[in-house]
């Protein structure tokens, strides 16, 4: 953040931004520089500035600086305890998908084997991954975004049951059919389990005898899990989960509410994970990205259901990069469906002396905050820096 003040202001250890006054004895400093040394604030002074532009983000030094500043008074309003009920539910969710890796991979070595799921054994995950998502919406969901391309069959099965779960939970179901949202979910890409891991992780474009086996695993998902007895609606959430709304899905081609209501809510939370998530042969689309080219897509997907995972998750989700007015590059780390334009975010970068910045949460939906997000982020400037678990 970049502010004028009076030259008589000017402290050691601020980051001078501009002069009002050329400095021609050391014109390296014109450019910017940290003050250090007494006498360059002497010769600041001397040299007939009245006023000077100082960066109130650059350099922990300038930590007392920043904290005085009354935009990030006014924005930071929330308390400890408030952040110390997001970090233990991060831990919280790390243990689940911990537990939940074990088990999914065990699901689908069954399969292979030819034996029947044990559907029990899912039930005390669905009820934890639940109880997470209800104790706080977006922890669970920051985790899995973690996922690598090794992972991805397997914590996708998670992110799937924990959006599933949200969703049902913002349209008003009742606690049974939200555990069978869950359910359905967990389970809905169990038919890869018959297809090669060769074309599931293919790095380049499928063969159209590789997509045809691909397209195939919908139908053997529904008839494993007719096999273990799982209710009717998880093998339709299987079976269904990419039929489109314009009749152009598979792999009965279902049109409208031919398509169950949990199935039209299922294409949903499968895509946009999908399309989020390092997969071995592309890069995950930024979260905010994701959901602005999903609205673009006429005719995938149920526009009433798709109004309301917007809601859930956010106009900007859990991990969107966005660009401040301020000038400052954030992560998001919390959105809820009272601010979707304004969830809570971590600053990180500045874009006005293209350095990292000292990370500091802001709330931009608090009362009297002047920063706003402007646009998303453009990655390729933050690419030499390492976003793993920036918004955590």
């Amino acid at each position: 953040m970049i502010k004028m003040i009076p030259v008589s202001d000017l402290q050691l250890g601020m980051y001078v931004h501009k002069l009002d006054v050329f400095w021609i004895k050391h014109q390296r400093l014109n450019n910017g520089f940290l003050l250090t040394k007494p006498e360059e604030l002497a010769e600041i002074i001397q040299n007939g500035n009245k006023q000077v532009w100082i960066d109130l983000n650059k350099g922990e030094g300038l930590a007392l600086k920043a904290e005085d500043s009354e935009q990030e008074k006014r924005c930071i309003h929330f308390t400890g305890n408030h952040q110390n009920v997001m970090a233990s539910e991060i831990d919280n969710a790390r243990l689940i998908c911990q537990s939940a890796k074990p088990l999914i991979i065990e699901m689908f070595n069954q399969v292979r084997l030819g034996n029947a799921i044990e559907l029990d054994s899912t039930l005390p995950l669905i009820d934890d991954i639940n109880h997470s998502v209800q104790r706080h919406p977006t922890a669970l969901l920051s985790v899995v975004r973690l996922k690598n391309h090794d992972d991805y069959t397997y914590l996708h099965s998670v992110a799937v049951c924990a959006l599933m779960m949200t969703l049902a939970r913002q349209i008003g179901m009742n606690e049974d059919q939200i555990r069978m949202a869950g359910m359905g979910g967990l389970m809905h890409d169990m038919g890869k389990a018959a297809v090669s891991a060769d074309i599931i992780n293919k790095p380049g474009k499928l063969t159209d005898e590789e997509f045809d086996v691909m397209r195939s695993h919908p139908l053997a998902g529904q008839q494993i899990l007719a096999a273990c007895g799982a209710p009717f609606e998880a093998q339709d959430i299987a079976l269904h989960h990419h039929e489109k709304i314009n009749g152009r899905g598979y792999p009965n081609g279902l049109k409208g509410e031919e398509i169950s209501l949990l199935a039209r809510m299922s294409a949903i939370c499968d895509v946009y994970d999908a399309i989020t998530s390092n997969r071995a042969y592309k890069e995950g689309w930024d979260p905010a990205d994701a959901m602005r080219q999903m609205a673009s897509w006429e005719g995938h997907f149920d526009k009433k259901l798709f109004h309301a995972f917007v809601k859930s998750v956010g106009i900007y989700p859990v991990g969107s990069l966005v660009n401040l007015a301020s000038g400052r590059v954030a992560v998001v780390t919390e959105s809820t469906p009272d601010s979707l334009l304004q969830p809570k975010v971590k600053v990180f970068f500045s874009l006005l002396t293209h350095a990292p910045i000292r990370k500091k949460v802001i709330d931009l939906a608090a009362m009297h905050c002047d920063d706003t997000i402007v646009a998303i982020a453009d990655h390729s400037q933050l690419r030499d820096m390492d976003l793993n678990e920036m918004w955590l």
